[in-house]
C-alpha cells in the first residue's frame, strides 16, 4: 500500500501569519537540533523605503562581516551563554529581493 506524503509547507503556511512562510523542509535524525546543529542562519530585515540611503546602509552592513563580539547588543544570559562572538559570512541590501514596492530587505548570513 502506497503512503502519501503530507504537504508540510502547505499545512504550516495555513496557520502562520502571512509575513512568515515555510518554503521547504527535509527529514532529520532524532539527534538534530535546529538551534544547535545548524552551521549558519539567514536573517532578513525589512525596512520601509522612505528616503533610505541604500549606499550608506550597504557600507554599514559591510562593517559587520567577519568575526565580532556582539555582547553589547545581545540579550545578556550569562547563565547559559559565555561566548558572544559570532562569525558573519555576508551582509547586504537585497535589491529586488522580495520586499515589495515599499520595503527593502537587508540580509545577514551568519
Amino acid at each position: 500500500k502506497a503512503t502519501m506524503e503530507l504537504d508540510y509547507c502547505k499545512m504550516l503556511n495555513g496557520v502562520l501569519p502571512e509575513e512568515i512562510r515555510v518554503i521547504s523542509w527535509t527529514p532529520v535524525t532524532e539527534e538534530f537540533s535546529s538551534r544547535f546543529s545548524c552551521t549558519a542562519r539567514v536573517y532578513r530585515y525589512f525596512f520601509v523605503r522612505r528616503g533610505l540611503d541604500l549606499g550608506r546602509m550597504e557600507l554599514a552592513l559591510s562593517k559587520i562581516v567577519g568575526d565580532h563580539d556582539f555582547r553589547n547588543i545581545a540579550k545578556m544570559d550569562t547563565e547559559h551563554v559565555s561566548n558572544f562572538r559570532r562569525l558573519i559570512y555576508a551582509a547586504k541590501i537585497v535589491r529586488g529581493g522580495g520586499g515589495g514596492e515599499r520595503e527593502t530587505p537587508a540580509q545577514v548570513v551568519g
